[in-house]
C-alpha cells in the first residue's frame, strides 16, 4: 500500500515539476518577445512617431507641413509592420505556454471542462481571454489600427491660420482655421455686430467636403441657440430661454424626431467640465441647473499647432451618446470624455468590435488593399453619418 502511494506521489511530483518547468521556460520566451517589442517601441518614441497603448504607431502632436505628414505616413507603414510582427510574437509565445501547460496537465489526467453552454460562463478562466488590443493577424485588427490612427489624426492640429475678414472700418470678423494631421479642417468664424455676435464652426474633410456645421447665437429675445447639421441632413437643434428652459432635439434625414430627455446630463449640468474648453470649442456649462453648451471663442484662443481639437459636434455627440448608454448616473457623468474622444471605439463597437459596429460599414473592414498596415481611416469616412447614429438613440 505504501509503495503504491509512494509511486503515485512520485508521479504526481514529476508531472507537477514538468508543468512548473513549462512556466519557467514560458517566462523566458514571453519575456524575450516582450523585450523585443518594448525596445522597438522605445526606438520609435525617440523620433517624430510614437506607439500608443494599443500598439498603434501614430504621429506626435507638433506643428508640421503637409509634406512632412506624408513622409511620416510612409514611415508609419514600415514601423507598424515591425510592431505588428513583434506583437504577434508575444501572442504566439503566450499561446505556446498555455498549450504546454494544458498538455502537461492532461498527462496528469486533467480534462478541461467544456466551455460551451452555461458552464463555460460560470467558471472563471475557462475561456481564453479576448484581445485587449487590435490583433494584426486578421483584417479586422488591421482595420481597427487604421480607425485608431484616423481618429487621432483627425483631432490633432498640425497648422493654424488666423485672419480678419469682411473689414468694415474698425470692425472685422475673426476667422481661425485649424488644419489637422489628416488634412481635414475646422473653420471657426465669429461674425455679426457687437452685442449680437454669431459663431460658427464648420468641419471639412480632407477633400474640403462639409462634415458638420455648428452655429450658436443669442437671438433678439435673449434665447440661446445651438444648431448642428451633418452632411447627410441630420440636425441637432438646441435652445435655452432667458428663464433657463433648455431643449435639444434630433431630426433625422428620414424625418424622425427625438427630444433629449430633460434629465440627460448634457442638459442638467452634471456633465464634467471637460465637455467645454479647447478640446471642443464649447463653453464649460456645468453650473446651477446647467446651461445650453455654446460655441466659445475664448475656449479656442490658445488652440495651436500640436493641440487636440475634436470640435463641438463631436463633443456634444460623444457626451450625449455616452450619457444615453451608461447604466448609472455616475457612469453617465464620467463616460463622455474619459480618455479622450475614442468616438469610433465608443459608438462603433469598441477595440474588439469597431469593424463590425454599425457606425463603420463592415465591408470596409475587410478591404485589405485599402486598409493595409499603416493606413488611416479618415474622418470624413465615419463622421458624415455620426449624427444619424447617435440621433437614432433618441428617435425610437
Amino acid at each position: 500500500m505504501f509503495g503504491r502511494a509512494t509511486e503515485q506521489t512520485r508521479d504526481f511530483a514529476e508531472h507537477n515539476g514538468k508543468i512548473g518547468q513549462e512556466f519557467v521556460d514560458g517566462a523566458g520566451s514571453i519575456g524575450g518577445a516582450r523585450t523585443g517589442l518594448l525596445n522597438k517601441a522605445d526606438e520609435i518614441d525617440r523620433g517624430d512617431l510614437y506607439v500608443s497603448d494599443g500598439w498603434v504607431v501614430l504621429i506626435k502632436a507638433a506643428p508640421m507641413s503637409e509634406e512632412k505628414v506624408a513622409a511620416l505616413m510612409a514611415l508609419i507603414e514600415a514601423e507598424q509592420a515591425v510592431i505588428n510582427e513583434l506583437l504577434l510574437a508575444v501572442g504566439a509565445a503566450d499561446d505556446a505556454v498555455a498549450d504546454a501547460v494544458m498538455a502537461g496537465a492532461a498527462e496528469l489526467g486533467f480534462v478541461a471542462p467544456s466551455t460551451d453552454g452555461l458552464g463555460g460562463l460560470m467558471i472563471a478562466g475557462l475561456q481564453r481571454p479576448d484581445d485587449e488590443v487590435p490583433n494584426p493577424s486578421n483584417h479586422i485588427g488591421l482595420f481597427q489600427q487604421a480607425v485608431m490612427r484616423g481618429e487621432e489624426m483627425a483631432t490633432t492640429v498640425r497648422e493654424v491660420k488666423e485672419e480678419i475678414v469682411n473689414h468694415r472700418g474698425d470692425y472685422g470678423e475673426p476667422r481661425k482655421t485649424l488644419i489637422m494631421q489628416d488634412g481635414s479642417k475646422q473653420v471657426l468664424w465669429e461674425f455679426g455686430p457687437p452685442g449680437h455676435r454669431h459663431m460658427t464652426t464648420t468641419h471639412y474633410d480632407p477633400d474640403d467636403k462639409m462634415i458638420t456645421t455648428t452655429d450658436s447665437w443669442i437671438d433678439m429675445w435673449g434665447n440661446k441657440r445651438l444648431d448642428i447639421e451633418w452632411a447627410d441632413g441630420t440636425m441637432l437643434n438646441g435652445s435655452e430661454t432667458p428663464d433657463g428652459v433648455i431643449k435639444m432635439a434630433f431630426t433625422l434625414p428620414d424625418g424622425r424626431y427625438g427630444v433629449l430627455p430633460p434629465d440627460n446630463p448634457l442638459l442638467t449640468g452634471a456633465v464634467p467640465t471637460t465637455v467645454g474648453g479647447a478640446m471642443t470649442g464649447l463653453s464649460a456649462h456645468v453650473g446651477r441647473g446647467g446651461s445650453l453648451p455654446m460655441l466659445d471663442v475664448d475656449a479656442t484662443k490658445n488652440v495651436g499647432a500640436g493641440a487636440k481639437f475634436g470640435g463641438p459636434a463631436l463633443g456634444v455627440l460623444t457626451t450625449a451618446y455616452s450619457m444615453a448608454s451608461a447604466e448609472t448616473p455616475y457612469d453617465a457623468c464620467v463616460s463622455g470624455f474619459a480618455g479622450g474622444f475614442q468616438i469610433v471605439g465608443e459608438i462603433g463597437g469598441g477595440a474588439a468590435g469597431a469593424g463590425a459596429g454599425s457606425l463603420v460599414p463592415f465591408g470596409q473592414a475587410v478591404a485589405v488593399p485599402a486598409l493595409a498596415v499603416g493606413t488611416a481611416y479618415l474622418a470624413g469616412d465615419w463622421m458624415n453619418t455620426l449624427g444619424t447614429k447617435v440621433g437614432e438613440t433618441f428617435c425610437k
